[in-house]
């Protein structure tokens, strides 16, 4: 049977089983499945092809973070830009409310513990205004999980028992028009919208996200960041999006005289570029409208972590923090302006003009009217400010690298540093005859190919952005390095790496160069290099693999930042293994786009628990208790809205919910108590 005819057979028996899968997926109950030999082999193409190539685990102090080699251009401090990167990073006063904080969705191993109030619906493709496992301000339990159950966990062909397209997520700000910013306040002004998905009887909850939180720990390695990889690798200074935003303009004053908009292209920059989209989303940071600039006005003359407590001995701020060994005081001693013009070259920030904005968003060079200035007017130093806080936050990030867990030590030689059942679990995770083959995606130190090695290359061997692959129906299709569709909800409620971006260009790489390049909207996305080993080069109209695919993410701390996968649908470790031991959710639905080693493992119950163990070998014990570089402010974190013994919502004389608040308490370099896990989540 030549591969065309195969490939027919294939797909016909595959729709037969995508129905009776989509038949199930409405019907939770016993049902009647079809075999699984009825459906097609997994994972055994009859040649592949492509085999993998990326190098094994390693210890992480023998890499770390590159960075842009033009920094010098930007930073003339770099010890004063991490200050200013944590800063921001921790303080809630970058809310538009004065509460959310970029640390309030990653306080916990760079991740997000909270469990009240953190369901959103549909996932992005396929947003839902109402919820399947609970209300909003629902507290979720363990027993919610998996949110796609099966009898047999090890089976996805046995008997359905639950399933819903909820993601568990993470709550942001309440829903609010921006009208505002005033120099040196704690937080903007803005008027409530009434919200019709996240209010509790009318009353306006937080709003949340509709992708799980990803760490940050470790992201410094990163060469794109989101689920999706919209966080460009090239940071443009103003948003997340690098070269895809052709109108993307910075101030830059050689002569403090004569400012002048330009580009800024910096080169690694992907965690700049995701440090300052949450902070104008109205999902996450801001109310609707909120430019960065503004942003800028309230902070640049505002006093870090103003409302928050800071350790004495924090091992950024030692010396700047207003606390003493025996008292904690709030704040630090510099206000954000002069951490700036400490760590920051005086052309991004030095001139004698200020910036006037027209009606249509156009920056205007006005001489300085010596007279307190009016909403549109803006010093030089706030309208840059997203160009300080992406890099600041950058920097900062990259101190965040956590290297001392048993599996750096025994790959650095120290004997007994894993256990006898860790160690048959790493032969099982990185055995390339055994069905399992996760250090084939989960590569090398950094537990991930989603790294900057992708483009490097490693051992010889070439970058590879782009790939070729074989897809579950075993055609050869292209597709970007490092995103892949797992199967784990159906394609079409979240298209992940194949959506679009807001300029119209495509996500995926793959797309990009398989289609015509006029019709590319962001045409220096053409004049780029995209190293790959794809041999011939990708070609016009070649078939790609990106629908529903996200970036693998890092395994390092992975039992402290439960829940798991895009859609947080997974609550221990044990769930997902025995999710990747079933062959995932929707194979058969999914089945043009996920690569074809994603199938049944047919891994024993021993060896499920051995990748366990392995996967817990992972975690930096300085991780757990905040010892530095992992100490922090303190913080104050809304974990859904308080109610009465009625169990009705209790509201904020604005007529919104009023939120139940944990306090993270400030730790120094020593760190502190461990901070509780999601639904002890995790193991």
């Amino acid at each position: 049977m030549n591969s065309g005819t195969r490939g027919l057979l294939r797909r016909a028996q595959l729709m037969l089983y995508a129905a009776v899968v989509s038949a199930a997926a409405g019907t939770i109950g016993p049902v009647q499945m079809v075999s699984e030999a009825q459906a097609a082999r997994e994972g055994e193409c009859d040649i592949n092809p492509f085999p993998d190539k990326n190098p094994g685990p390693g210890s992480l102090k023998n890499l770390r973070p590159i960075e842009p080699p033009d920094l010098g251009t930007y930073v003339i401090n770099k010890r004063l830009a991490i200050v200013l990167g944590k800063a921001l990073f921790w303080d809630m006063q970058v809310g538009s409310d004065g509460m959310q904080a970029c640390a309030s969705c990653h306080f916990r191993a760079g991740a997000d513990p909270r469990s009240r109030n953190q369901l959103a619906g549909g996932g992005v493709n396929n947003a839902q205004t109402t919820f399947e496992l609970g209300p909003v301000n629902y507290q979720l339990k363990t027993s919610d999980f998996p949110l796609h159950k099966f009898l047999d966990p090890n089976n996805r062909f046995s008997t359905l028992l639950r399933t819903t397209d909820d993601v568990v997520s993470s709550q942001g700000v309440k829903l609010a028009q921006f009208t505002g910013a005033v120099r040196g306040a704690p937080e903007d002004t803005g008027t409530s919208i009434p919200d019709r998905v996240f209010n509790v009887h009318g009353a306006n909850t937080r709003r949340v996200e509709p992708r799980n939180t990803p760490t940050v720990f470790n992201a410094a390695f990163s060469r794109r960041s989101l689920w999706d990889g919209r966080a460009d690798p090239i940071f443009n200074g103003v948003n997340e999006f690098g070269v895809r935003d052709p109108n993307a303009r910075v101030i830059r004053a050689d002569n403090p005289f004569d400012p002048k908009l330009v580009k800024v292209r910096i080169e690694p920059g992907a965690m700049a570029s995701q440090a300052v989209g949450p902070v104008i989303s109205d999902l996450e940071m801001a109310f609707q409208n909120r430019p960065f600039r503004d942003v800028g006005k309230r902070l640049v003359s505002a006093t870090p972590l103003a409302l928050q407590n800071v350790a004495w001995d924090d091992s950024v701020f030692l010396g700047l923090s207003r606390s003493t060994p025996f008292a904690q005081r709030a704040g630090l001693v510099l206000r954000y302006e002069s951490l700036i013009q400490a760590s920051f070259h005086p052309r991004w920030w030095l001139t004698t003009k200020i910036v006037e904005v027209q009606p249509n968003g156009t920056p205007v060079f006005r001489n300085n009217p010596g007279r307190p200035l009016n909403a549109n007017e803006y010093t030089m130093m706030e309208y840059n400010f997203s160009l300080f806080f992406g890099l600041a936050i950058q920097l900062y990030e990259d101190t965040l690298i956590s290297d001392d867990a048993p599996i750096d030590r025994h790959f650095e030689g120290r004997p007994n540093s894993l256990t006898a059942q860790q160690l048959r679990g790493l032969a099982l995770f990185t055995s390339q005859t055994a069905p399992t083959g996760c250090s084939a995606c989960h590569s090398g130190a950094e537990f991930t190919n989603a790294s900057r090695r992708i483009i490097l290359g490693a051992e010889g061997e070439p970058g590879e952005v782009i790939e070729r692959m074989l897809n579950g129906e075993c055609e050869t299709v292209i597709y970007d390095q490092s995103f892949y569709n797992l199967a784990i909800r159906p394609t079409n409620e979240d298209l992940g790496i194949g959506g679009r971006d807001p300029f119209g260009n495509p996500l995926a790489i793959s797309e990009l160069l398989t289609m015509n390049p006029a019709q590319v909207p962001s045409q220096e996305l053409l004049t780029l290099s995209y190293p790959n080993i794809a041999n011939p080069p990708p070609q016009r109209n070649e078939r790609t693999s990106t629908k529903g695919a996200f970036k693998v993410p890092t395994l390092r701390n992975v039992e402290l930042t439960a829940p798991y996968f895009h859609n947080g649908g997974e609550l221990t470790l044990k769930d997902t293994v025995q999710f990747y031991n079933r062959g995932g959710n929707f194979r058969e639905a999914n089945v043009q786009f996920i690569d074809f080693e994603i199938g049944a493992l047919g891994l024993s119950n021993g060896q499920v628990d051995d990748i366990v163990a392995f996967l817990r070998a992972l975690t930096d014990p300085r991780v757990i208790s905040r010892q530095a570089p992992f100490d922090h402010p303190q913080l104050f974190v809304p974990n859904g809205a308080v109610t009465n013994s009625a169990g009705a919502v209790v509201r904020d004389p604005d007529g919104t919910a009023k939120d139940l608040l944990i306090e993270v308490p400030a730790v120094g370099r020593g760190g502190g108590a461990p901070l509780p896990g999601f639904l002890s989540g995790g193991g």
